[in-house]
């Protein structure tokens, strides 16, 4: 059967007015799979390749009766993706004279009611935005969700092995009880062959799951601009020069990885470009620049025809949000894995289907980091997904959103949340009596005749603004120019009146501090430094560092015919000795330490391990850019560990009495307030001891 012969007079019209050549591979593919089978889909395919006509085309070509309620639900990890999409797809909805409707913060009232008073065509829409309707207004919810026939989840890799995954499988399953047996149809530009399991099982659905896969992908071109210094605080005026020639010819994307390097790079380029009066643009794009101005940076790109741009940016650009064609992509600093490698590289080479990678470094280590990815990555080999493992913290924050949803629930309904929800399965019974008992006993959950309901500190939990997301949200203060939000910081001891900032690319002076308010006003300055953020970084992955180790024994870099790198390298390889099946690194002040060549977690793992055992007063340190331990005796203590001479127990004890070691192994977990000490120590073991 020929796809585009089985779609609807109304799309064929579609996409022959569209001017289409043909179809995609992936296009082809999910129609024939989705007209053939009952099954889900998930499709992984490169930036660019139509994945988002391969969702929805097959999705509404199926839909028999589109008056008898909402019959399509778009969920995206992103409002910008969401309005991407809306103007994406409005097009296709007025060809099959279907309303597309956008649920978010950004939309007005009016129009959430109108498709809640009549369900009917598309509605895009965030988790968070389900729950809150979930929590607020479960009838409405119902009413809206129970005629849905396809649920299309966009950029599902980002989901996986995250609490928003889970949260998001968890609302899934709870709104899918409105509906009859709806199918799924899942988007994904990265997807690891091992990752393909969890894949499969995100929708908890009875129904079978194919993965479609497209591996074309763009030429790839890469250059590389290395320059050996010593390590320092900001980044090497070599690497800058070299950043800033690339941008007088092309559209860029910079990802340095942290928000500081972000706010350096921006301004100082900007700075070079003024010096000479050329006339290119600079932006930077981070969580903590007003998401207006964040806005306005996007529309630029999208729209901007001939003006020379470069948009210096960490993670927010690595999803799919429309941002137009750009010429490069430059990595700054190493990529914590390969999958978010390819994903900023599917940022560039739209139209031209080549993708320019410029590797500008100045770090040796960084360097060889940056090296083992790529190596991974055109050798086509994506980093597994590490998954979570039992998440009390997110079934805590479900089970008071159940709470709220239903207003009371029989204990013994409330005790079978792992028998209801497969999202749940792996929690033991056992454990999620404890955490009910414990939210009882902090009265976060009151009983009442067996019937549990909510309690005080669950009711002062609703009210606050940041209860919807299972991720955290900026507290940090505002920052103000007269009437413009610019952006917000951590309100750290530098921060003081006249102290100078760098935020959104820009000096800024601050005039005045406003405690209570959260609030810093600013004016307009000259020579500031960027303000210190904290958890910019990622965890590295373990297939990265496993690589970076190879590359070095194997001597593989000098195919690279780079004398600066061979030359460092060398020097790295000659800093360490192998021994007795360890590497080990040994400073000028004869400090020594063991090299792991592993993953972050692995690394902090070691740590817990080796601390388990340490005497009182011997302080060991993990220095992760570097995969490196250090201590007094550290030799000693890694054949203690080799010798069997310390187990989980230890571990768990070290634990029991230091609880600022849980609470910073826990700190980037939200909602752990809600989960006993016991279930956080077991989650820390779950999850660090499990690579």
């Amino acid at each position: 059967m020929q796809a585009f012969g089985s779609l609807s007079r109304d799309i064929q019209q579609y996409i022959y007015d569209k001017g289409w050549p043909s179809l995609t591979r992936i296009q082809n593919a999910a129609i024939k799979q989705v007209a053939n089978t009952d099954h889900n889909l998930i499709l992984s395919a490169p930036t660019a390749s139509g994945k988002t006509e391969a969702a929805f085309i097959p999705a509404l070509n199926s839909v028999e009766d589109w008056e008898t309620g909402l019959k399509v639900l778009y969920i995206s990890p992103l409002k910008a993706l969401i309005n991407d999409q809306f103007q994406r797809i409005s097009e296709l909805s007025e060809y099959l004279d279907i309303p597309i409707t956008r649920w978010h913060g950004e939309v007005s009232q009016a129009q959430k009611k109108k498709v809640v008073n009549q369900p009917k065509g598309i509605l895009l829409i965030t988790p968070e935005s389900i729950e809150g309707m979930l929590v607020n207004r479960p009838g409405e919810a119902q009413h809206l969700f129970k005629g849905v026939e396809w649920i299309i989840i966009d950029e599902l890799h980002s989901f996986l092995g995250t609490e928003r995954g889970i949260h998001l499988q968890s609302l899934l399953q709870r709104i899918s009880q409105f509906m009859q047996a709806p199918r799924f149809i899942a988007m994904s530009a990265t997807l690891n062959k091992k990752d393909f399991g969890y894949a499969k099982a995100f929708f908890g659905s009875h129904r079978d799951t194919d993965i479609l896969v497209d591996r074309d992908k763009n030429d790839l071109l890469i250059t590389i601009d290395y320059t050996s210094r010593e390590a320092g605080p900001f980044v090497a005026r070599e690497s800058l020069a070299a950043i800033y020639q690339y941008s007088k010819t092309e559209t860029m994307l910079i990802f340095p990885n942290s928000r500081n390097r972000v706010e350096e790079i921006t301004h100082k380029l900007d700075k070079m470009a003024k010096k000479e009066n050329a006339p290119i643009r600079y932006f930077a794009h981070h969580s903590s620049v007003d998401k207006l101005l964040r806005e306005e940076v996007e529309f630029f790109a999208k729209n901007n025809e001939d003006q020379l741009f470069t948009i210096t940016c960490t993670s927010t650009l690595e999803l799919g949000i429309d941002i137009g064609s750009v010429d490069s992509v430059v990595q700054y600093g190493s990529p914590p894995s390969t999958s978010s490698l390819s994903q900023r590289l599917g940022r560039s080479g739209r139209r031209s289907h080549q993708s320019i990678l410029h590797i500008v470094e100045d770090d040796s280590w960084e360097m060889l980091q940056t090296y083992a990815a790529l190596d991974l990555l055109e050798r086509g080999e994506l980093d597994a997904t590490e998954m979570i493992e039992t998440p009390y913290n997110a079934l805590a924050h479900q089970v008071m959103a159940i709470l709220f949803q239903k207003v009371s629930i029989p204990m013994t309904q409330l005790l079978q949340l792992n028998k209801t929800f497969p999202v749940w399965r792996a929690i033991p019974d056992a454990d999620l009596t404890l955490l009910i008992d414990y939210l009882v006993e902090k009265d976060f959950i009151e009983i009442m005749d067996d019937e549990a309901i909510v309690g005080l500190e669950g009711e002062r939990l609703l009210r606050s603004r940041d209860f919807y997301a299972l991720f955290f949200t900026t507290s940090d203060f505002s920052v103000h120019y007269q009437h413009e939000r610019i952006g917000s910081l951590p309100f750290t001891p530098d921060i003081q009146i006249e102290s100078k900032i760098l935020l959104a690319g820009r000096v800024w002076i601050v005039k005045d501090i406003d405690v209570k308010a959260k609030r810093i006003m600013v004016e307009m300055t000259k020579e500031g430094r960027p303000p210190k953020f904290i958890s910019d970084e990622g965890f590295v992955s373990n297939e990265v560092r496993e690589n970076m180790e190879k590359l070095m024994r194997t001597e593989e870099y000098l195919n690279l015919n780079n004398d600066k790198i061979t030359r460092d390298f060398d020097f790295l390889k000659s800093a360490l000795y192998y021994d007795d099946g360890n590497y080990w690194y040994e400073d000028n002040q004869t400090n020594i330490g063991v090299v792991t060549f592993r993953g972050t977690k692995f690394n902090i793992a070691l740590l817990l391990l080796i601390k388990s055992i340490a005497a009182e007063g011997e302080k060991y340190q993990l220095h992760d850019k570097h995969s490196l331990i250090t201590g007094p005796d550290i030799k000693r203590m890694v054949e203690r560990l080799a010798g069997g001479d310390v187990s989980l127990d230890n571990v768990v004890t070290y634990l029991e009495k230091n609880e600022k070691a849980i609470e910073e192994l826990t700190a980037h977990q939200k909602f752990m307030q809600l989960v006993p000490t016991c279930l956080k120590i077991k989650w820390i073991l779950n999850n660090f001891f499990s690579v």
